[in-house]
């Protein structure tokens, strides 16, 4: 018995330690553009987003997506295409924690993609993220609150109570022939004035906290779609966010300068910037409809002029001709 439970435990691990999203042995890659992990969603209905495609330069021919392992919905695609993209109308009416992925057909050959975990909660109103990566804030449930108990005097019997309270008697005093005669010593007010003390609040010296960074995976320039999205998530700061800054290079054959634009909150401390790799051929300027990378930062400020900056984070850029 020993022996068998030692087997198992060996192949659990060996399980937990393969790489989720990769090419399979057959060549064929799948990954789950939208949503991404940490999201919470609104009860309601959420669109899913894939892409997959195969090392031989085409043939996927089906993008299948799964939640909780369980098929919700499966596209047919154009198998001729370097690289297909697929998405579906998935009714999140649940709250709950989920799984997503996707699994990609390329005829026989299939593989399955990374799996995003996501939570759905009553408690938004639109789609964000959780600062700390799960749900359990949204989850919790207040307890019901306790009904008052009235507990009786010792020796009291309530259901032998006279339905009729006690009469009250009342026995007068015996006059006063000789009222006291009433004595007044003024006392003269004592003030002691105390001066206000004020205790000044520690300047603000430090820049504002970010707690992790994200991008999507991977951007694409030419006709296959465009975008690259970067997030900065958990940014915070006693003083106030004054200002998020993205910067981006692309890096291939050449080097292009920096660009960089202003982030917009979407919710739950997280920024974001989303910039379309074919505006100005920014992308292809640089890598000549090669492969390539992008190296992205962001700088967040607060209201007191402190700042911090992650820099070095690179993403995947590939050429997708239309």
């Amino acid at each position: 018995m020993k022996r068998i439970i030692f087997l198992f435990l060996i192949a659990v691990l060996l399980t937990a330690c393969a790489p989720a999203g990769e090419a399979s042995s057959s060549g064929v890659q799948a990954w789950v553009d939208q949503p991404v992990t940490g999201t919470v969603l609104p009860v309601g209905t959420f669109t899913l987003k894939a892409h997959a495609r195969h090392a031989s330069g085409s043939g996927v021919n089906k993008i299948e997506f799964l939640v909780n392992g369980v098929s919700v919905g499966a596209v047919d695609t154009d198998a001729s295409a370097p690289l297909v993209y697929a998405e579906t109308a998935w009714n999140a009416s649940t709250p709950g924690r989920y799984q997503i992925s996707v699994r990609a057909f390329a005829g026989a050959e299939s593989a399955e993609s990374a799996i995003v975990s996501v939570c759905v909660s009553q408690e938004v109103s639109q789609a964000g993220f959780a600062a700390d990566g799960s749900c359990g804030s949204f989850e919790q449930i207040p307890p019901a609150a306790d009904s008052p108990t009235v507990t009786p005097e010792p020796g009291q019997d309530q259901q032998n109570q006279p339905a009729t309270p006690p009469t009250a008697t009342f026995t007068s005093a015996p006059a006063n022939q000789n009222p006291p005669t009433a004595t007044f010593t003024a006392v003269p007010p004592t003030f002691t004035s105390v001066p206000p003390t004020f205790t000044s609040a520690p300047a603000d010296t430090t820049g504002p906290d970010i707690k992790s960074l994200y991008h999507s995976a991977p951007g694409y320039y030419g006709g296959c779609g465009s975008t690259f999205t970067m997030q900065a998530i958990g940014v915070t700061d006693p003083s106030g966010i004054a200002s998020v800054t993205f910067g981006y290079q692309y890096e291939g054959g050449s080097v292009s300068g920096y660009y960089t634009a202003s982030g917009s909150s979407v919710g739950n401390s997280t920024y974001e910037l989303t910039i379309d790799n074919n505006s100005g051929n920014q992308a292809y300027n640089t890598l000549q409809g090669a492969n390539g990378f992008i190296r992205w930062y962001v700088e967040a400020r607060d209201n007191a002029g402190n700042s911090t900056t992650i820099s070095d984070q690179v993403g995947e850029i590939l050429y997708c001709p239309g």
